[in-house]
This record gives C-alpha cells, sequence and structure tokens, in this order.
C-alpha cells in the first residue's frame, strides 16, 4: 500500500512525484485514541503564518468514514497539505487550522485571510481536484458537512 498510495494522490498544486508521508508512531496513538474521544490529531501548521490575525472567514467539514483504512487516508493527505503550505511560506491567503477525530468522523477547518482570495476560492472545496482527493478516501460532497462562517465582514462605506 505505501508506494501505490503515494502514487494514487494527485497535487493540485501540480508538483508531481510527491510521496505522501505515512502515519508516524505520534499520529497513530492520537488516530487510536481518537477513536473512543474527541482528539485533536492534526495542529494546523501553516496557521502560524498568520500569527493571531483574525481571519475573514472559516469554511469547516466533517466527514463520517465507512473504514479506518479510508479515514486515515484522508488524515495523511491533511497533514501533507498543512505542511507543504506551510513550507511554501507563500502569501496564499488561507490556512488549515486544527483536525479532530471522534469515532469514524474527521473534522477540519481553513481559515481565510482575505476577503478577494476567500471570494474568488470559496467554493475551492467541491472544485474538480478537490473531488478527486475526496473520491480516493470514498467521499462525495454529498457525503459531507461543510460549513462556512464569515468571521470579519468588511464595514460599509459611508
Amino acid at each position: 500500500m505505501k508506494g501505490s498510495l503515494a502514487m494514487a494522490f494527485n497535487d493540485i498544486m501540480n508538483i508531481q512525484g510527491e510521496q505522501i508521508p505515512e502515519i508516524d508512531a505520534a499520529l497513530d496513538k492520537l488516530l487510536e485514541q481518537g477513536k473512543t474521544q474527541k482528539t485533536q490529531v492534526l495542529e494546523g501548521v501553516s496557521d502560524r503564518r498568520f500569527k493571531g490575525r483574525q481571519p475573514y472567514a472559516k469554511t469547516s467539514v466533517s466527514m463520517t468514514f465507512k473504514d479506518e483504512e479510508n479515514l486515515r487516508k484522508c488524515v495523511r493527505m491533511l497533514r501533507w497539505s498543512d505542511e507543504r503550505l506551510a513550507a511554501m511560506g507563500s502569501s496564499i491567503e488561507w490556512a488549515w487550522m486544527q483536525s479532530y477525530r471522534l469515532g469514524m468522523n474527521i473534522k477540519f477547518a481553513v481559515s481565510w485571510y482575505d476577503k478577494e482570495f476567500y471570494e474568488q476560492r470559496q467554493s475551492a472545496v467541491t472544485d474538480a481536484n478537490h473531488l478527486s482527493y475526496f473520491r480516493m478516501f470514498g467521499m462525495d460532497p454529498s457525503d459531507m458537512d461543510i460549513q462556512t462562517q464569515v468571521l470579519s465582514p468588511t464595514k460599509p462605506k459611508k
């Protein structure tokens, strides 16, 4: 599975051949703990780039899996994406937040830090690239609860 999983993932940033890291012992322990109690399994390291800055909006996703293998594939992909975004240190105005597991449910979220970027990309979670990822986990948007909340609306001009 190790090689086939990495080859099955496509990078939406068009960086081919990237190896999706395996689940290490620390993450495995958190995932095991999350089977019976709500547990933060991923930190959301890319969010550190914004150093306490208030996001414009937040998109939260909840996914309930039918099997452990697909849940773990999803967590691997979330971790990889978060770490890639943090390493890029780019001007992309969004970041991963913490991810949690409870039973067969994974909850994760994205903070949007720029109104214009949010308005252009807010539907990215259901675009063709992301749908191809979700299908790798046996998911479809209809299987997910996706909620977006504007946190700091712009004030009307006077």
